[in-house]
């Protein structure tokens, strides 16, 4: 199992996985959302994108919901989608 960090920035960010992500959360200071993939050792990777978007924020129409964040401290929620880059 791996940790990935997306940065809150209206962009998206290629990481090489070779499963699905399993697990999303708000990074310790709540400028990124981290998710968990397991990796497969052989197994080939595929360049996948995710972008993290903000409750209530348009999404493009190839953007597919990989998860939620709970509650930040400061109140707001985010949402980890996958993206064609």
């Amino acid at each position: 199992m791996f940790r990935y960090t997306v940065p809150i920035d209206d962009r998206a960010y290629p990481f090489l996985l070779s499963h699905s992500p399993v697990a999303v959360a708000a990074h310790n200071d709540s400028q990124a959302v981290e998710f968990w993939a397991e990796d497969t050792h052989g197994a080939p990777p595929v360049k996948r994108w995710f972008r993290v978007f903000g409750t209530g924020h348009p999404l493009p129409e190839d953007a597919r919901w990989i998860g939620t964040c709970p509650r930040t401290p400061s109140g707001l929620v985010w949402h980890l989608y996958e993206v064609t880059g």
